[in-house]
């Protein structure tokens, strides 16, 4: 059996491949070359694999096609054409749509639109332009409200959409439900319901109808059936890097993980977190609100980006702040207000730009400190002073993350950027009144090699080789 595994992710820009030693668990080398996936996708990878050979000699000779894979172990990650496209239909906003949501996020996918209480034939034609890949179908506790579930299965058998249709909501009417969409001709698939109990998560079977849709028909419709019989396994590229910070936290049956910890990747558009945990609320006098938070939680901050969405964060803490902000922690890069705005606006347009002057690299730091910052308040709960008439307490929501003490960069931005450490740098809470529960004093590493989505690509067969990957690439910083 080769010990050489070829680990590859198929971005929308660039197809990555890590080459991996399994025996050493060591990375021998790794490339990336343009992305091809509106053509064929193969030809995006050979390129990758030939200059992986050609710069670190991985192969008994130069690839001429994709036969040289054969006899490796291969495994692929891909977020190209978007990524999974997810159309969420629950039924309270905060209560089955949030618990969806958390299933969805949970197994890679890309949310791009929700839907709370019955389905209006306006919001069905919403729901169709956003040309989603699957739809996820929820609604009431087990021997709880049916109509609703039942209403928006009628309105999506009637529909135009053509994709699957996963259904996790009351098991009292799942029969009926699957019946009414399999009459108008709709694939589905039936897990069980996300929210079994008021407060109460159960999205694994969900997450895992999700990746096997995605490995099944989703191939196909972003063009990656064309790899049939040389990569076996295509996880959706968000899944694989839960599925190695997962393992990095947990460790595996021989050797302890690291505990609880927070990973950011910030990218041009979005910026990731994710944490693993289950952060209960800490401290006395706590008063917990709102639903269970998932042990592995992802969410995706559609807003943060320093390319595609620069400009939004400008909008959300001004160009005054982020002026201040590059003259306080970088004053060797300090440039005026006009111009500062004026690189901002130029990589929100040209989001291919890449720096060009020393300031250039600080400013993008300013911008992906902010994205870094602004998500994970987003992610993690926080909590409110109250005073009751037995005394001050506090109100918590979501998790509290405050005792995590790892926090990890990941994404282009902490590869190629000189400030990486800074990005990381979390500003104090000067709110006394309520706060994010957000880590108070965790150490930093950075995935410096882009290695959490080959570290999840071999966590489920090789979970050994991939913790040892895990603790070698993610690195010590600041």
């Amino acid at each position: 059996m080769s010990s050489l595994a070829i680990l590859i992710d198929f971005g929308s820009t660039f197809t990555k491949v890590t080459a991996v030693d399994l025996s050493k668990a060591e990375v021998i080398g790794r490339s990336q070359a343009p992305s091809t996936v509106l053509t064929d996708v193969r030809e995006g990878l050979l390129q990758g694999v030939a200059d992986l050979h050609r710069r670190h000699g991985v192969f008994a000779s130069a690839p001429k096609d994709l036969k040289v894979l054969d006899g490796n172990v291969v495994l692929a990650s891909s977020s190209a054409a978007g990524g999974l496209r997810i159309v969420v239909v629950g039924n309270v906003p905060g209560l089955t749509v949030e618990a969806a949501s958390q299933a969805a996020l949970g197994a890679g996918a890309k949310i791009v639109g929700s839907s709370a209480f019955k389905l209006t034939d306006g919001k069905i034609k919403e729901v169709e332009t956003l040309r989603p890949d699957m739809i996820l179908l929820t609604g009431g506790v087990d021997g709880g409200d049916a109509e609703t579930i039942q209403h928006n299965a009628r309105v999506l058998s009637h529909s135009s959409l053509a994709v699957p249709i996963v259904v996790g909501g009351n098991r009292a009417v799942v029969d009926e439900v699957v019946g009414v969409l399999k009459r108008g001709d709709k694939e589905v698939r039936v897990v069980d319901n996300v929210m079994p109990k008021a407060g109460k998560l159960a999205v694994e079977s969900a997450r895992e109808a999700i990746r096997e849709l995605f490995m099944e028909r989703i191939t196909h419709a972003k063009g990656l059936d064309a790899l049939k019989g040389i990569v076996p396994v295509v996880l959706p590229t968000p899944m694989a890097v839960i599925q190695g910070v997962r393992l990095g936290a947990d460790g595996t049956a021989d050797e302890k993980g690291w505990g609880d910890m927070l990973v950011v990747d910030v990218g041009g558009a979005t910026t990731d977190v994710h944490s693993i945990g289950y952060g209960h609320p800490a401290g006395e006098n706590v008063i917990a609100q709102g639903l269970a938070e998932p042990y592995a939680k992802r969410t995706v901050e559609g807003d943060l980006g320093i390319r595609f969405n620069a400009a939004t964060i400008v909008a959300r803490v001004g160009l005054d702040k982020l002026t201040e902000d590059l003259a306080h922690d970088f004053p060797t890069f300090a440039v005026e207000r006009e111009k500062l705005g004026a690189y901002i606006e130029q990589i929100g347009q040209e989001t291919s730009t890449v720096p060009q002057e020393p300031w250039h690299v600080a400013a993008d730091a300013v911008l992906a400190r902010t994205a870094v910052d602004l998500a994970i308040d987003r992610h993690v709960g926080r909590r409110e002073r109250i005073v009751a008439r037995e005394g001050e307490a506090w109100v918590h929501y979501g998790k509290d993350m405050r005792d995590t003490h790892t926090l990890i960069g990941t994404g282009g931005v902490f590869v190629h950027n000189a400030h990486a450490a800074y990005i990381l740098t979390q500003r104090p809470n000067h709110d006394d009144r309520v706060q994010a529960l957000r880590p108070r004093d965790a150490k930093k590493f950075l995935d410096a090699s882009y290695q959490l989505y080959a570290v999840g690509l071999l966590s489920e067969s090789r979970p050994d080789v991939a913790l040892r990957l895990f603790q070698r690439y993610v690195t010590r910083v600041g």
